[in-house]
């Protein structure tokens, strides 16, 4: 059941969703077996950064989306249909995207947003018409009390953010630069590994730009003028990644400088095969996973066999994103298309095997999983 506490909505909100929910669902009978049958494919909204820097991780995560939705309908049970929209890594467009998908395709479920500025700006439609949002990869601390019918199965940048500080802090950092990207992700990223680096006796020197910047030629060497020991390199996407990386690599850092980055980062192998000399020895974090598991390595064969032999790209977002759609099925095929019967099966997940490893879903809507510390060494990510 479950446990966040409830918006308040004014009797005409609550007039008007009863009836739009009642002419969005489909017929459901029950079985033998306590699942459902529904009549038809169940739509599903779905948002994911499609266009813009965003789309580096967005395309290749909607065809992971895509190879387990066939998958999960060719198993047989409740067949979904995806209604994709961008929501271009950013609020406004993800916002827009979700009114859409309730207004006009009556979807009672959204898969995604994935970029957090999506998750944030799209929540409170989500949570004003009663749908809900399950995420696989945003992790914006904020999203934790975003509302009760939104969901994620990828954990809170509250862990990555601990596990970053303490890790500086036992690496020997005393003064730590960080250059963040302004938005929802990022922002709530740094704030958190600033405050446990801190709390453990750490300086910080901060520095950001704006999703728009190119250049940042100006906040790497006002960092190296302040005589830092390790820098946190924390964009919002690959991009931006590859700019910060090339000009950081111009620049150069003092010899010793530690480098610590963030999990876009640590998951863009083609950005650590670019640039593996700047990067060897650096340090990051991503959301547990077992690479060796039968069923991860399942999911890289049939992306590669779908993909003509290419290897899946972000692997901790990939398992998530896989996962999620596998874990929308259940719930359809347990308890209905009904966003409010599928809020309180999600609220009781626990132990539920994915590709990512077993899923506790909490009272807040977040998986209990953490991050685990790593480092790159010979273009290389290896857990410590």
């Amino acid at each position: 059941m479950f446990q966040k506490s409830r918006k308040f909505l004014g009797l005409v909100s609550i007039l008007s969703v009863a009836l739009f929910a009642f002419s969005a669902c489909v017929e459901r009978t029950s079985t033998t077996d306590g699942t459902v049958t529904i009549e038809g494919p169940v739509k599903v909204g779905a948002i994911m950064p499609l266009t813009g820097d965003g789309a580096a991780y967005g395309v290749p995560l909607q065809k992971v989306a895509e190879i387990a939705l066939a998958k999960s309908n060719a198993a047989g049970g409740v067949q979904m249909e995806f209604i994709w929209e961008d929501g271009k890594c950013n609020g406004q467009d993800a916002a827009s995207a979700i009114q859409k998908l309730i207004n006009v395709d009556g979807v009672q479920v959204v898969y995604g947003a994935f970029c957090s500025s999506e998750t944030l700006g799209a929540a409170p439609i989500a949570e004003a018409a009663g749908v809900v949002m399950l995420s696989p990869g945003s992790s914006s601390p904020d999203i934790t009390n975003a509302g009760d019918y939104i969901f994620r199965n990828y954990p809170s940048d509250s862990s990555q953010a601990a596990v970053l500080g303490n890790l500086a802090s036992f690496v020997n950092v005393t003064k730590l630069g960080t250059i963040t990207e302004e938005n929802d992700y990022t922002i709530g990223l740094e704030k958190v590994f600033i405050e446990t680096f801190e709390a453990n006796g750490g300086e910080v020197v901060a520095e950001s730009f704006l999703a728009t910047d190119t250049d940042f030629k100006t906040q790497i060497t006002k960092l190296k003028g302040e005589g830092i020991d390790g820098i946190f390199i924390n964009p919002q996407t690959p991009p931006k990644a590859d700019l910060i990386l090339k000009q950081l690599q111009e620049l150069g850092l003092e010899e010793g400088t530690v480098i610590f980055v963030n999990d876009v980062i640590m998951g863009y192998q083609a950005g650590i095969d670019q640039y593996t000399e700047l990067l060897e020895g650096a340090y990051g974090a991503q959301a547990s996973y077992d690479a060796n598991s039968a069923a991860f390595q399942s999911m890289e064969a049939e992306y590669s066999a779908a993909n003509n032999g290419e290897a899946v790209p972000f692997k901790t977002y990939a398992a998530t994103s896989y996962d999620a759609v596998f874990l929308l099925a259940e719930a359809f095929n347990t308890v209905g298309n009904n966003a409010d019967a599928i809020r309180d099966w999600l609220y009781d997940v626990s132990n539920w095997p994915g590709t990512a490893g077993l899923l506790t879903i909490d009272s807040n809507g977040d998986p209990e999983s953490g991050h685990k510390a790593q480092m790159i060494t010979g273009g290389e990510v290896v857990d410590i």
